[in-house]
């Protein structure tokens, strides 16, 4: 994202309006669940939107896009607390800022081999509490050929499509993390730094109502993996975690047979197929995620060397990302 700094965010406001306003097609089912959960009701989506889009002038160091389907995913996710919904959007773009080497030049084609190769993607079906099904799989990939980073740029683009559907923002989503072939030398390259970054993208910018994680095949190092990347998990997400070691069924007490592949014991299509069935839809999609995103976020400025630097609202430069408490 290589343009100029705006001093304002009227250009942006004004593109903006060109968007037609929200228009609510949730079931009765889904808003009764947005209601009870989320505290979203007509009169409150309007006012979080007019809130949400004002606070966005305090910060003329960011461009943010500001159409009504977009800020949904950051009021929703934040239960409608538009304070915090704003720290999760400033930190969706502070975030994407400080990982370059994950957000910039993102491609489907270029991670081909992650959903070829059945590493990540989503489950058609839901779990017991209607969440999307999402998975991972980090010992399957091959880190003597390929970059773990990979992973994350992969889980980037999924959690972005997913982000689209309205029924996701709402019930959420769970992953199953399958550390089947996982060994020391994974465990290397996924040590401190990684999980850092990993649990900034996921809990701080996301704005993904994450409900649960649940670990199957874990190897004997998963333990002393967790532990480390337990220092980057909230409280909250602590709690969510299950581990079902290969005892597929505990597994199915939180998420049916009928939404899970035949590879835990369900009735889907293995996984490799459930994976290219996604790689095609984030291919189909992908364009848009583009046309809709590229102009927006820190600007980039240069340097006298020619190195990439950005400008905050008070001259300095913007310093590296740590936290952000939402």
């Amino acid at each position: 994202m290589d343009f100029e700094p705006s001093h304002s965010n009227q250009l942006i406001g004004k593109m903006s309006d060109t968007n037609k306003p929200y228009v609510c097609t949730l079931s009765k089912e889904l808003q009764e669940k947005a209601k009870k959960e989320l505290h979203e009701t007509p009169e409150g989506r309007e006012q979080g939107l007019k809130a949400l889009r004002e606070k966005t002038h305090t910060r003329p160091d960011i461009k943010f896009r500001t159409d009504d389907a977009f800020l949904l995913r950051f009021l929703r996710a934040r239960k409608f607390d538009v304070n915090r919904a704003f720290k999760n959007l400033v930190a969706y773009y502070e975030i994407r800022h400080e990982y370059p080497e994950v957000f910039d030049n993102l491609e489907v084609d270029k991670l081909k081999y992650i959903w070829e190769g059945g590493l990540e993607g989503r489950f058609d079906g839901r779990d017991n509490e209607g969440r999307f099904i999402g998975f991972f799989r980090p010992g399957k990939l091959d880190v003597d050929k390929y970059s773990v980073k990979d992973m994350a740029r992969a889980s980037v683009l999924s959690t972005e499509k997913l982000l689209e559907n309205e029924e996701a923002q709402i019930s959420g989503v769970v992953m199953i993390g399958d550390f089947a072939d996982y060994t020391a030398k994974h465990a290397i390259h996924n040590g401190p730094s990684f999980a850092r970054m990993m649990m900034s993208i996921s809990e701080s910018a996301m704005p993904i109502r994450s409900k649960g994680v649940h670990f199957v095949n874990t190897p004997s190092i998963f333990e002393a993996g967790m532990a480390i990347w337990s220092v980057f998990m909230t409280e909250k997400m602590k709690k969510r975690v299950k581990v079902h070691g290969d005892e597929y069924g505990t597994l199915h007490k939180y998420i049916p047979s009928a939404a899970l592949p035949s590879d835990y014991g369900g009735t889907q299509p293995e996984i490799t197929e459930c994976s290219k069935k996604w790689m095609q839809e984030l291919q189909a999609w992908e364009k848009r995620y583009h046309d809709e995103n590229a102009m927006y976020g820190i600007p980039k400025m240069k340097d006298a060397l020619g190195k990439d630097k950005t400008v905050d609202p008070g001259g300095g430069l913007v310093g590296t990302f740590r936290k952000i408490e939402l």
